[in-house]
């Protein structure tokens, strides 16, 4: 399946700022970084199971939210760019 995840964490706080870039990183494992804190890739259900249980672990669920869209593939995604055309699947590592 195709997912875009998205986020927001209240940096406020100092445990806010902690959580940030744990997330940023778990994210990083599972998903290509777009922007900011906007993530997209293809995973498994496993994997996407795993990701989910592991953001359940790391956010503050009275100040943080992360949004997950899931697509059963890329191919039924219309992507429209404005700008810098910037594609994170095309850079290999």
């Amino acid at each position: 399946m195709f997912v875009i995840a998205a986020y927001d964490i209240n940096t406020e706080t100092k445990s806010g700022r902690a959580r940030l870039p744990k997330l940023m990183k778990l994210m990083r494992q599972y998903l290509h970084h777009t922007q900011k804190s906007v993530f997209e890739g293809e995973l498994t259900e496993a994997k996407f199971f795993e990701l989910q249980k592991n953001v359940e672990k790391i956010i503050d669920n009275e100040t943080d939210y992360v949004i997950f869209y899931k697509m059963d593939n890329k191919n039924n995604v219309k992507r429209l760019m404005y700008g810098i055309q910037f594609d994170p699947n095309e850079v290999v590592l």
